[in-house]
């Protein structure tokens, strides 16, 4: 039977597109299922209605949705996503692992002019704060040169070089005590080291 604590730990990675947020999330839950926990891996936007949604403006264009009917659409999606999956799963004592969260909209929705304090406030309202809050810094012309490599088509709305630049600025100002800075020019397997010692030193999540 899983490993369970008597309340549960979120785990949050962020940084802007290109940092390798999906491939450390990946890497993070294969190591604490193999130490034996009880994980969830969640990613937002969701694969939900208001998700699917936000992934098509950013394919296609914001044409007629204004920044607050977006910050809507995110506020939507993971009003669901806490009370279907985030809130159960750590009232069972899992440790939950999630690439993106509410730190996400305050930077990419504060770079389209929202005031990132009122955002946080808005998503704090019902969504729990991370426990462990890693970002992963990485230049935006580093991150702009990743997306390209890996991909034929154009970069999406929420990849252009000067939206990312805003962005970063907004995560290079968070405060939160639970944060962990990385640096994500490192070869993949340097970043994960120093994911897993704030794992491990934070949060007590090792093998036990």
């Amino acid at each position: 039977m899983a490993k369970r604590l008597d309340r549960g730990r979120l785990i949050v990675v962020e940084g802007i597109d290109g940092s390798g947020k999906t491939t450390q999330c990946r890497r993070v839950v294969a190591r604490l299922v193999a130490d034996g926990w009880d994980v969830l891996r969640l990613r937002e936007p969701t694969d939900g209605p208001h998700g699917t949604r936000i992934r098509e403006l950013a394919r296609s264009g914001r044409d007629g949705v204004s920044v607050e009917e977006e910050m809507d659409l995110f506020v939507r999606d993971r009003e669901e996503n806490v009370r279907a999956n985030i809130r159960p799963a750590l009232d069972r004592g899992a440790v939950v692992v999630m690439d993106r969260y509410y730190y996400s909209t305050i930077a990419y929705q504060g770079a389209r002019g929202l005031d990132p304090a009122r955002v946080r406030v808005e998503n704090e309202r019902f969504a729990p704060a991370a426990d462990l809050l890693v970002i992963l810094d990485l230049p935006v012309e580093t991150a702009c040169r990743r997306i390209e490599a890996s991909r034929s088509g154009e970069l999406d709305l929420f990849e252009r070089r000067d939206y990312l630049e805003k962005v970063k600025a907004i995560f290079d100002a968070m405060p939160d005590p639970q944060i962990v800075r990385i640096d994500a020019t490192q070869e993949p397997d340097a970043v994960f080291a120093a994911i897993w010692e704030a794992v491990e030193t934070r949060l007590g999540l090792g093998e036990r």
